[in-house]
């Protein structure tokens, strides 16, 4: 927009002039013919005052340098990267340049690969100009899994409440379960715009309706939230508590005929911190029991929470 300006407001001035002086009229009595008609020429295709104005910028220092540093700006070279191996000039404070890719990032020092014998350094921030720093970090913010984050994660399974309901020689047992989690940022970068979701998952083999028992959906269940986690600095923690399980146990010992029993497990907690759309984090309770599962709706960015006891049958439930 500046540089439409620049280049608008003499064209502007000259048009202005042109209205206010017109060409006069070219009268039959004067110069010869053909002197008129080279005239006539030249004012048709020539503006007023566009031949002095180019030759003032040819024969001006000051005014070429201007028009020299204007067209030498790139506005796509003020974009940082936006993928983790893209390549970008790098200048240090004392002015020596390399191509070279952004690789990954940590702290305030950056790893990158030479482009040309593929040969990789690890880089201060410090030692970069101001400009070039400012390009690294936006890529380090935007680019996914530029910035090599670490956590340390835990995770408390707490009874929150239970109830017990005998009738007939059944024993109808329900309990309800939470998680709470702790996630700790051990990089020395400031995580943010980062989102943290979680699966509690869980064996589903009964259901229980007032007194009416069912079978349930079966193995390897899954209930969770995605939430918005807050920024992050060097040591910061958060800690939170999910919202509870509720399993169900049936047990009937018949005076004749076999035993029946059937109960709800949990299997675990599965902890994601995702950021730019790249999971930088992952933390499983119980991995030699979880190590088989898979993550469900991978492609969904918003899990709801979901128990078919409580959507069915409301009544008694907190």
């Amino acid at each position: 927009m500046r540089l439409n300006a620049i280049v608008r407001v003499p064209f502007r001035a000259d048009l202005s002039l042109v209205k206010r002086k017109p060409h006069p009229p070219i009268h039959a009595s004067g110069p010869c013919p053909v002197r008129r008609l080279i005239l006539l020429a030249l004012a048709l295709l020539v503006p007023l005052g566009a031949v002095p104005r180019v030759l003032a910028q040819a024969t001006d220092p000051a005014k070429k340098e201007k028009t020299q540093k204007v067209a030498a700006v790139d506005p796509k070279a003020l974009r940082a990267p936006s993928a983790p191996d893209a390549v970008m000039t790098l200048r240090s404070v004392a002015g020596q340049e390399i191509e070279a890719k952004l690789i990954s990032a940590t702290g305030e020092n950056v790893t990158i690969e030479r482009v040309g014998d593929s040969r990789q350094f690890v880089v201060p921030l410090a030692n970069l100009d101001n400009y070039t720093n400012d390009r690294v970090r936006q890529w380090m913010e935007q680019a996914p899994g530029a910035v090599g984050f670490a956590f340390a994660a835990s995770a408390t399974k707490t009874l929150v409440d239970s109830n017990t309901f005998m009738t007939a020689g059944r024993d109808l047992k329900s309990a309800e379960w939470s998680y709470r989690v702790k996630i700790t940022n051990l990089t020395r970068n400031l995580l943010s715009d980062a989102q943290l979701e979680y699966r509690i998952v869980f064996d589903d083999e009964v259901e229980i309706a007032k007194t009416v028992v069912a079978p349930g959906k079966g193995a390897n269940q899954q209930d969770g939230q995605l939430v918005d986690l807050p920024e992050m600095q060097f040591n910061d923690e958060i800690e939170f508590d999910t919202p509870p399980i509720q399993l169900h146990t049936y047990e009937y010992i018949p005076q004749r005929g076999e035993r029946e029993y059937s109960r709800d497990s949990i299997k675990g907690i599965w902890v994601r911190i995702v950021k730019n759309g790249a999971i930088i984090y992952e933390y499983q309770s119980h991995p030699a029991t979880m190590a088989s599962l898979s993550w469900d709706n991978e492609d969904k960015l918003e899990v709801r929470v979901k128990n078919q006891f409580r959507d069915q049958f409301a009544t008694g439930v907190k």
